[in-house]
């Protein structure tokens, strides 16, 4: 981006993700002090003093951010338990005990309520509400009307009642626009502001997040609305259907860039399978995800597995290969005691009586030390030498090396051979270690930081995860320039999606709670955008084929 088996255990209170270590000097460093609000990298997951959980996050599906949250929580200083999604909310317990869904990424994780002259919005992951309060009501003549609310930050509320002639009812419809003030940055010198495709300026309107509320009829609740779609006029906006139950069914993706538009279909299992000697389906619960993606036939991207008690233990990619992406065990109160997973490497989890952080024990020794020395990193080269490209075309083969298939492996460098010297992002990049205002590590390169973008919206400090995000653009450009390692050109929407994971989980909670809301409305964002117009051969075609 621009300014857009049995392995050895390694016991471990908190890893290095928090420490700079003696090779972090070569990496550079371009955090800030934030608000101070302590973040612990722990193991697999991390620790937010400030609300006193521990959270383990994981992303299955690119397409349509979606993923699962774990949570642990001591309440006043009793025995620390998982928690759960809110009864009222069977769209977030999809996955079962101990985690709560999350779809576009969980900014549909919201709660709508229609008081006496105030519109009230809650975001379930903080628990931070908005106000919204009356500023105008107006009556149609055959009935229903339109009432605008507004919030102090300039947010609006738009309450829409009328006929319905197919359903022979009223119908109400409810539109938040969120002023998120993106287009009305106070920049730095040499920062980009948000411009369209010819370069224009785009104003705070075009870049404000919009949510359609639509209230779901024969919900056991007094919860009935629910977020059906999500987007702004810059990038477009994603729809979400609902089942009977109030289930998340179908989220439909915009066409963006060379990606047609995507069509997910959510799965539910109808009976249990699962047994004592196989996991399998359990009644209710999340069994698949499909995607169609133009007109292709829809494909299966992940698929669950519980025990006979409901719980999450495994989830595969059918269309990688058939072993599992990540599998989970639990302890006696429900809290996750191992952790075995692509993204976030296996662990041992404990919890000590009447504390949420744990104990956490790697089984994953190979795993680098994040901020610690990178295999192949080499500060004193300028360039690529002759002998690192390849003749002929790549594009057939996956990703080289070939176990450096998914963006995380990379970015994040989960393992020691998923490193390339260079990168071609609009010139040679070499990538280095990168600390996020979390204090936690990714390696990135050093260009211009977010493109076409704040760098550090609202105060929030991006750059970092930018970096990171301009590092598997480059990494894809490498298969254009024939470059001896590099990521396949179809893992984009991966190295998109992990851009906002990096943004929402490792970049936001630095600040605080109460600013943490708009901060991931940011992180969504600058998704978006990325999804819609991001493209990594621009940077290789930027790059010179020799050196």
């Amino acid at each position: 981006m621009r300014r857009l088996a049995s392995t050895a255990a390694i016991a471990v209170a908190f890893l290095p993700l928090i420490f700079p270590t003696a090779s972090a000097s070569a990496s550079a460093r371009t955090t800030e002090d934030p608000d101070p609000v302590p973040v612990q990298q722990v193991g697999p997951g991390q620790y937010l003093s400030d609300t006193g959980v521990f959270k383990i996050s994981e992303t299955d599906v690119s397409a349509g951010l979606i993923g699962r949250k774990h949570g642990v929580i001591a309440v006043d200083g009793g025995l620390a338990r998982p928690q759960s999604a809110p009864p009222a909310r069977p769209d977030l317990s999809v996955f079962g005990p101990g985690w709560q869904a999350e779809f576009l990424g969980g900014t549909i994780n919201r709660k709508l309520e229609v008081q006496s002259g105030a519109v009230l919005v809650t975001d379930l992951a903080e628990g931070e509400s908005v106000r919204y309060e009356l500023r105008s009501s107006v009556s149609f003549p055959g009935g229903g009307g339109v009432q605008r609310y507004e919030a102090p930050d300039g947010s609006k509320v738009t309450e829409t009642t009328r006929w319905d002639s197919a359903a022979g009812a009223m119908r109400t419809s409810i539109s938040e626009t969120v002023a998120t003030k993106l287009g009305d940055q106070q920049l730095e010198e040499g920062d980009d502001a948000f411009t369209d495709a010819d370069g224009a300026p785009l104003s705070s309107a075009a870049l404000n997040l919009t949510y359609s509320w639509t209230r779901l009829d024969g919900l056991q609740s007094a919860d009935t609305w629910r977020v059906t779609g999500l987007g702004n006029t810059a990038h477009g906006t994603s729809s979400v259907g609902y089942d009977a139950q109030g289930r998340v069914s179908t989220i439909r993706e915009p066409a963006a860039g060379d990606v047609p538009e995507e069509l997910l279909t959510v799965h539910y299992a109808t009976a249990t399978t699962a047994t004592a000697a196989a996991f399998g389906d359990y009644a209710g619960r999340l069994k698949e995800i499909t995607i169609t993606s133009g007109a292709t036939a829809p494909q299966t991207v992940a698929r669950y597995g519980y025990d006979p008690s409901g719980l999450l233990r495994t989830m595969i990619n059918p269309s990688t290969d058939a072993s599992p992406q990540a599998t989970y065990a639990y302890d006696a109160v429900g809290r996750l005691s191992s952790v075995d997973s692509r993204d976030l490497g296996g662990w041992q989890l404990s919890f000590a009586a009447g504390s949420a952080v744990p104990t956490a024990t790697s089984t994953d020794p190979g795993r680098p030390v994040p901020g610690g020395p990178i295999q192949g990193y080499d500060p004193d080269t300028t360039g690529p030498a002759p002998g690192e490209f390849l003749p002929g075309d790549v594009s057939g083969v996956q990703a080289n090396p070939r176990t450096c298939y998914y963006a995380y492996t990379w970015l994040w460098y989960t393992r020691a051979e998923c490193y390339s010297a260079w990168v071609a992002h609009y010139g040679w990049r070499k990538p280095a270690w990168k600390q996020l205002p979390t204090r936690a590590w990714v390696v990135g390169i050093k260009h211009d930081h977010c493109t076409s973008a704040p760098d550090k919206p609202s105060g929030f400090d991006f750059r970092s995860a930018c970096d990171m995000h301009d590092y598997g653009y480059g990494l894809i450009g490498n298969v254009y320039r024939h470059y001896i390692r590099w990521l396949d050109i179809g893992r984009k929407l991966d190295v998109d999606s992990l851009f906002h994971v990096t943004l929402r989980d490792y970049t936001c909670p630095a600040y605080s709670k109460i600013k943490r809301p708009l901060c991931r409305s940011y992180a969504y964002t600058y998704w978006k955008a990325v999804k819609a117009r991001g493209n990594p051969r621009n940077g290789a075609n930027a790059t010179p084929v020799d050196t």
